[in-house]
């Protein structure tokens, strides 16, 4: 390859030899909104295929020594523009944003500022790609006003992934409120069969609800999409299939075949499976 043309052509290298892309230094950059027990960490831990305390922080290119994401919420030390890399998933870096149950609005500007900004790099390791927004399903059954501000400024050119968490704890919680409300000679086991179909029907129509007052909030030409996710806690058929639908539905909201082709590479795609032939830097 000579001067600075950095193109290339996947042909030129074996698709499955993910030492070559790791060597290529490919970045795949998602900030993930959400309250507190939204279900983020989880997402991430799946996504990943690591624990959360496997995670590295890293700060203007230099890792924080010592430094863990936990470690980081337990002391109150927060900055969104700070990287979350797995070691297991060295393509993908994370943002995370907090302060919607505070209302804070110092670390809600600052989630804005840092969208507004990162979307706009001109450098393609430096950009923004995506949004991943955790909504639990599990506790208020209704928007914080600051998530619904959030998704406001949120939707637009970048993909935005709105996941609905912890289905399952949801259709859990409704199953026991509908068990509760009735006399106990009702409770055998038919009953509870048919209290949580009655329950999974309450929650699908919640998601919908929800659904609807987001798009209300969005714009016409926004790249916007759902997903709903359970039985996230541990590595099962389950989970990898959500996640799976969830690079999809990230994949599936990118302009261009060159973000599609770098989350292929950071994801583990084989590119030429997915019809990916080249991208220029």
């Amino acid at each position: 390859m000579a001067g600075n043309d950095t193109s290339f052509d996947v042909h030129t290298a074996d698709s499955d030899d993910l030492e070559f892309w790791r060597l290529r230094r490919l970045r795949f950059r998602v900030l993930v909104l959400g309250r507190a027990n939204a279900g983020k960490t989880t997402i991430l831990e799946r996504i990943a295929g690591a624990s959360i305390g496997e995670a590295e922080v890293w700060r203007d290119g230099e890792r924080l020594p010592g430094q863990i994401v936990k470690g980081q919420s337990d002391r109150g030390l927060h900055n969104v523009k700070d990287e979350i890399r797995f070691p297991s998933r060295p393509g993908f870096v994370f943002h995370d944003s907090r302060g919607f149950e505070a209302g804070s609005s110092e670390e809600l500007d600052g989630a804005r500022r840092f969208v507004e900004d990162s979307s706009a790099a001109t450098s393609l390791r430096e950009q923004l790609h995506a949004i991943w927004m955790c909504l639990p399903l599990d506790e208020a059954r209704e928007l914080f006003d600051t998530e619904k501000e959030a998704f406001s400024w949120a939707r637009g050119h970048i993909p935005l992934v709105v996941i609905f968490t912890k289905c399952d704890g949801a259709v859990d919680k409704v199953t026991s409120q509908i068990i509760s409300s009735t006399s106990e000679s009702s409770s055998g086991r038919a009953f509870r069969k048919e209290a949580r179909k009655s329950a999974e029907i309450r929650v699908t129509t919640h998601i919908k609800e929800r659904e609807e007052e987001l798009r209300q909030l969005g714009q016409v030409n926004s790249a916007i999409a759902f997903l709903a996710t359970s039985d996230m806690a541990e590595l099962t058929d389950a989970s990898e299939s959500a996640c799976a639908n969830l690079i999809k539905a990230t994949e599936e909201g990118l302009a261009g075949p060159k973000l599609k082709t770098v989350l292929a590479l950071v994801w583990g795609c084989n590119v030429l499976k997915n019809g990916f032939w080249c991208f220029f830097w």
